[in-house]
């Protein structure tokens, strides 16, 4: 989370032109909303690090989202590569896919153990 956050931050430029390249949104909202998408991951992280039960959720719910956003680029025909930035730039519809899907698991892994752990730290 915080690896592609700071891609992004540090690279606002290249992140709002993806945004932008989809044709989905015009230059001032891909802008706009390049910012959004930074203020949201940087709220998560900080949730993250104050209590791990919120953070965990909020970063479901931005990797559904996430998901849900490329999938209808691929099925639009808008997908190009993936923009997120560092190793994971350039990266095809099928290899983001899949690696979204194995983050949710593990957001959800890391919710139940989490539920699991505190059930029985009371004995």
């Amino acid at each position: 989370m915080s690896y592609v956050f700071a891609n992004k931050m540090f690279n606002v430029s290249a992140f709002q032109m993806n945004i932008f390249k989809t044709g989905i949104f015009g230059e001032q909202l891909s802008n706009l909303l390049a910012y959004f998408v930074l203020i949201i991951e940087f709220a998560t992280i900080i949730l993250l690090l104050i209590s791990k039960k919120i953070g965990l959720n909020f970063l479901a719910i931005l990797l559904l989202i996430f998901t849900l956003y490329i999938s209808i680029l691929f099925y639009l025909n808008r997908y190009e590569v993936c923009g997120c930035g560092g190793i994971l730039n350039g990266l095809s519809y099928k290899i983001h896919l899949l690696i979204n899907i194995i983050l949710i698991v593990l957001v959800f892994l890391s919710k139940n153990f989490m539920n699991y752990q505190k059930k029985y730290e009371k004995y």
